[in-house]
């Protein structure tokens, strides 16, 4: 077991006015989750979303300037509708700097989501984008909020 503390860690807990499987669809489908997974005006770039544990992943955020941020990775766990964990990174950063780990657990005909976020070391691409993070965060899950509400997509 690895008891070492992270250089960065950020966790969230929301209550999603959508079905469990509704929520994970959103996470899991690229036509989907390009339309709310970066903070606006940033958009996400989709490069490659091999979804299965152990699949890979090459995408990018998009800046309103133009400039691309990409960072890969690898799912971990895979567990529909109720867990995805990978590992990525940014370009220059030690592989798996970054683990992040969604749950998706019913509540009624609501989704409580907890998504964690850690960053093993702390590189100079992972401080610029931590120095964010906590707004990102915010803003992103506010527009998957919005996404999977009743009536929406």
């Amino acid at each position: 077991m690895n008891t070492t503390k992270p250089a960065f860690e950020l966790e969230f807990t929301r209550v999603i006015d959508a079905p469990r499987a509704r929520v994970f669809e959103a996470w899991t489908k690229p036509e989907q989750i390009v339309k709310w997974f970066a903070p606006k005006p940033y958009q996400l770039i989709v490069n490659r979303m091999d979804l299965r544990t152990g699949g890979t992943f090459d995408m990018a955020m998009r800046g309103p300037n133009g400039e691309d941020f990409p960072f890969t990775g690898t799912y971990r766990e895979v567990v529909p509708p109720a867990k995805l964990t990978w590992t990525g990174e940014f370009p220059g950063d030690p592989k798996d700097n970054i683990t992040t780990e969604v749950t998706f657990e019913e509540e009624g005909s609501k989704t409580k989501l907890r998504a964690r976020q850690t960053f093993a070391v702390m590189t100079a691409a992972a401080k610029h984008a931590t120095a964010g993070a906590k707004q990102g965060w915010t803003l992103t899950l506010d527009q998957l909020m919005e996404f999977v509400a009743p009536g929406k997509s």
